[in-house]
């Protein structure tokens, strides 16, 4: 009678919370720099990752409802973000197969033409060391307050190893406020 047993229960809301989470975990990662999409972005076909912030929404206080691109969620880079949310995947663990370029896209949103932000793809080799970061600075020259698709892509000749990362992210420098949706790599 004073014996105490375990009841193992497995219910949608535990995996739930599970998944809750480590959606969680990975918002407070954010705080600290990057993290990867690869847990919480959607594949939508073979190596292709999407971040459209839907279920961020209430895990990442830079996720709002309103005027995003697509959906209901956009992310939001503002004075306290250097470095956005990004993609951090290794090459081996996308596919077995030998990729010729990664490709990084997003719609952002810019509300000045004084706004200025660099798109970023980083390739890091097994020593965590970079070993080809190509930028492009994206800015209000644009167009203002309305949605624009950029790309950046990185040909990924001598660069691609299975345990090499590759690293999709925007690196706001001067701090100013954009909004994107639908990341891309």
């Amino acid at each position: 009678m004073g014996e105490n047993k375990k009841l193992k229960v497995k219910s949608s809301f535990m995996i739930m919370s599970k998944f809750n989470y480590s959606i969680l975990v990975l918002g407070v990662a954010l705080g600290l720099g990057l993290w990867s999409c690869g847990g919480n972005s959607t594949k939508k076909s073979e190596n292709v990752f999407l971040n459209d912030f839907e279920t961020l929404y209430g895990f990442n206080d830079k996720v709002d409802k309103g005027k995003a691109y697509s959906g209901e969620c956009y992310y939001t880079i503002d004075s306290t973000i250097e470095y956005s949310t990004g993609f951090i995947k290794k090459f081996g663990k996308i596919s077995s197969k030998k990729y010729s370029k990664v490709k990084f896209s997003a719609f952002v949103l810019l509300p000045s033409v004084a706004t200025s932000v660099d798109m970023v793809i980083q390739v890091w080799d097994a020593k965590v060391n970079p070993i080809k970061v190509l930028s492009s600075p994206i800015s209000g020259q644009l167009g203002i307050n309305k949605w624009v698709e950029v790309s950046l892509e990185l040909p990924l000749a001598n660069l691609y190893g299975p345990d090499n990362d590759v690293r999709c992210f925007f690196f706001n420098a001067n701090r100013n406020q954009l909004f994107v949706d639908d990341f891309k790599v």
